[in-house]
């Protein structure tokens, strides 16, 4: 069984999709998935602004992308959130990034852990495959 280490140093919706599907389809091969959240994304991640998050995106490329979704049947960000969570990966948000959005631990979805570096540093190094996006 391998084991996939994702870091997400960005914002940007694309670069959240695309580690969202590598890690369900990790998942699917049995992997151990590991995703660590950094950024103005670790407000996803958050009771507070569930629902309400939104990465930084125009409004009319945010307007396109999704309808763009919609007509094809792609899922949005919070429902691709949560089925990984039901199919077992882990994710882990950055404790700076967190302070930063004035946040605590308390605000984090009931299966997002906080971390900081030296966790990813370590998951990272026993991890067959590390993506950053």
């Amino acid at each position: 069984m391998g084991k996939l280490t994702i870091l997400l140093a960005d914002n940007s919706m694309d670069k959240l999709y695309h580690g969202l599907v590598l890690a369900l389809d990790a998942r699917s091969l049995d992997w151990t998935v590991k995703f660590f959240v950094t950024s103005q994304a670790v407000l996803l991640f958050t009771k507070k602004f569930k629902g309400r998050a939104k990465l930084r995106l125009g409004f009319l490329a945010r307007l396109f992308v999704s309808t763009q979704m919609k007509r094809i049947g792609i899922p949005d960000a919070e429902e691709l959130i949560e089925e990984a969570i039901k199919e077992g990966v882990e994710f882990f948000v950055d404790e700076v990034g967190l302070k930063i959005a004035r946040l605590s631990k308390e605000d984090l979805l009931d299966s997002v852990k906080l971390s900081g570096g030296i966790t990813y540093l370590k998951e990272a190094q026993d991890s067959d495959v590390v993506v950053t996006l």
